[in-house]
């Protein structure tokens, strides 16, 4: 598929577009940059009517109020991000198509409940600051669309010649009103998710997220090896059986109990190039026997070994390779050296904490603890003091609520597994506009709240000052998060 010529077909197309509708629909639309406001009376009436309960009062002063300590919040935010961006690797720098909280460019977002997420997060911002324009008698002259190829948000216009005479806490309340409400929602829709969560149950075993060997496949849901029950991951990892023997494992698979033959043991997944692994010919798939005298029966005894000794000494390492049983001298490299040079500023292990080389996998699986998982949907707090973060974090390691080859590893419905799909992407949208909006930068609503303080009108000159100094500085600490990892 040629991007480059549809990307110049829909230019092209968009200029003729955006010039027929200056030029001919000039009382519905208007210029907005490259994009179009196309302006209707849809809403307002509706704005008017809920405008009048009194419950606004409270609603905007709350968050106007509230906005200068829950800006300063995302503002000391940016500044842990930035300190924290700077043990990220080249390799692991996000990539750019994350900036943006758009269904279908960012790939964390699924377009269906993307869409309905972002449509309600920014038509509700939208209204509240058509509500909050109406309880201080400024009129509403439209709401619309902003349209730039596609439709990329929604807007309600106040008078502008009102809103200009207006008082400049009145100004700033009126901005508040927005972030305010994406606040408020993310709140509810948080509520609504872990409501919901509480409806799944997990299956007990050990599920299957990734496997080196066809013998297993992502969704599969071990319960059983050579007759052992396995009721959760930490079950399977704590195997002691002798590796390199065939084992029976008994699983669920598409809802059906089979039986599966396996090599047991600690199987090797990758090997770094020109560490000591590699040097000394290890193969990835292989299962490791030994390492030393000491028997690798699990993930513990490997570590365990590996442990004892330092880099610099030298081991004999017994490996299957499928074929055979090898043994390899292997001279422990320095794990602590290896951090530094992949980019980790601070490892926090010794300098002669020893290295092989290698990533290994239990069965040769990459295994899912459901367990944590939902306990992390059912109660964010359970993931510690960083756990809403986590939470938070949740589309960019997994397709919520779960990857479809994990909907094994839980009981649910399909009305209950939509609905938290639909609550949580409205949380997590409404959230990251309203977080986005607190900003004190101009043209965000934190920068026009911050552009309004009364305190700052005396002198406008220093306020401009002011303001252009604060959005330089979130402006950069933004860019910051995207560039440092790039670059270091």
């Amino acid at each position: 598929m040629n991007w480059l010529l549809i990307i110049s077909i829909l230019i092209v197309a968009w200029i003729g577009v955006f010039y027929l509708a200056i030029t001919k629909l000039k009382g519905y639309v208007a210029p907005y940059g490259p994009a179009l406001l196309i302006k209707t009376q849809a809403g307002v009436k509706t704005i008017e009517r809920v405008s009048k309960y009194k419950f606004w009062d409270y609603f905007i002063s709350f968050f106007y109020y509230a906005m200068p300590f829950l800006a300063v919040a995302t503002v000391i935010l940016l500044i842990y991000e930035a300190f924290l961006v700077l043990s990220i690797p080249k390799s692991s720098a996000p990539s750019l198509s994350y900036v943006l909280a758009l269904p279908g460019i960012n790939p964390a977002i699924p377009v269906g409940f993307g869409i309905v997420g972002l449509i309600v997060a920014v038509a509700l911002h939208e209204a509240s600051h058509g509500i909050a324009a109406r309880r201080f008698g400024i009129p509403v002259r439209s709401t619309g669309l902003l349209w730039l190829i596609i439709p990329i948000g929604a807007f309600v216009e106040p008078d502008e010649e009102e809103s200009k005479k207006a008082d400049p806490r009145v100004r700033g309340k009126i901005f508040a009103a927005g972030p305010g409400m994406n606040i408020t929602l993310t709140v509810i829709f948080l509520v609504l998710s872990i409501l919901v969560a509480y409806s799944f149950s997990p299956v007990a075993g050990a599920p299957v997220q990734t496997s080196m060997t066809s013998t297993f496949q992502p969704g599969d849901v071990i319960q059983s090896v050579d007759g052992i029950s396995i009721s959760n991951v930490t079950a399977l990892s704590d195997l002691s059986l002798t590796p390199g023997n065939y084992v029976n494992v008994s699983l669920l698979r598409n809802g059906h109990h089979i039986t599966e033959s396996t090599m047991y043991g600690i199987y090797i997944s990758s090997v770094i190039k020109n560490y000591p692994a590699y040097d000394a010919g290890i193969t990835p798939g292989s299962v490791i026997i030994s390492v030393g005298n000491h028997t690798i029966y699990n993930y513990t005894a490997f570590e365990s070994a590996i442990a004892s000794y330092k880099a610099g000494q030298t081991a004999t390492v017994e490996a299957f390779n499928g074929t055979s049983f090898n043994l390899y001298n292997i001279t422990f490299a320095s794990r602590y050296s290896y951090l530094i040079a992949s980019g980790i500023s601070n490892p926090g292990i010794s300098k002669d904490y020893p290295f092989m080389g290698v990533d290994v996998l239990m069965l040769g699986l990459g295994l899912f603890d459901q367990y944590s998982y939902l306990s992390l949907l059912q109660n964010p707090a359970s993931g510690g003091p960083l756990g809403f973060f986590e939470y938070i974090g949740l589309p960019f390691h997994f397709e919520l609520p779960l990857p479809s080859a994990l909907l094994s590893s839980i009981y649910s419905n399909p009305i209950t597994l939509n609905a938290e799909y639909l609550f949580y992407w409205l949380f997590w949208l409404n959230f990251a506009l309203g977080l986005t909006n607190l900003l004190p930068i101009v043209p965000l609503d934190g920068g026009y709240v911050f552009l309004n303080t009364p305190s700052l009108q005396k002198n406008k000159k220093a306020r401009d000052a002011i303001v252009t100094a604060v959005s330089l500085l979130v402006l950069f600490l933004i860019l910051w998060q995207f560039i440092i990892p790039r670059i270091i």
